[in-house]
């Protein structure tokens, strides 16, 4: 069987390219609107649990804003640091000074990521404590808050 080769045949066969393509466009369309969602979604919610423990903002949520498996929330605290121990901070804040514990968990950012050796005595600090016990650190800050963001994802621009 010969296939016509005449120019209205051609427009046929583009029309119908076109129709069969917008056919499949929608209906992939339409499977991805109705896929149950994972929970894998990021939200700039600070009630949320942080879908990406320890990542330190890399999913978009702010490290100030993250929740740690329902550990702490936003740095609602501050104060001076005035003892630093192995595993414990000392911090005087306006109406107390107190010790803490600083467990592995303990998210620590001074200048971009850092370990509690990073801290130093006279440090103005920003944290929150775990929500189970209050006296331990969940996220301790300190120097610069914009070096204690997370840096964008590569091939991407931020945003300010």
């Amino acid at each position: 069987m010969r296939i016509p080769n005449s120019p209205l045949m051609k427009v046929t066969y583009a029309v119908g390219g076109l129709i069969a393509g917008g056919v499949l466009a929608t209906t992939v369309g339409a499977q991805a609107a109705t896929t149950p969602s994972t929970g894998n979604s990021t939200s700039s919610s600070s009630t949320a649990a942080d879908p990406h423990p320890g990542d330190k903002g890399a999913d978009g949520v702010p490290e100030a804003q993250e929740v740690h498996d329902g550990h702490g929330g936003v740095l609602d605290k501050s104060g001076t640091v005035t003892a630093v121990g192995s595993a414990s901070i000392t911090i005087r804040t306006s109406s107390s000074t107190a010790t803490y514990v600083v467990a592995s968990a303990t998210d620590i950012d001074k200048n971009g990521e850092a370990s509690l050796s990073a801290i130093a005595v006279g440090d103005k600090v920003t944290f929150s404590v775990d929500t189970t016990n209050a006296k331990q650190i969940d996220k301790l800050h300190a120097g610069d808050e914009s070096k204690n963001m997370p840096a964008p994802p590569s091939g991407s621009t931020a945003q300010n």
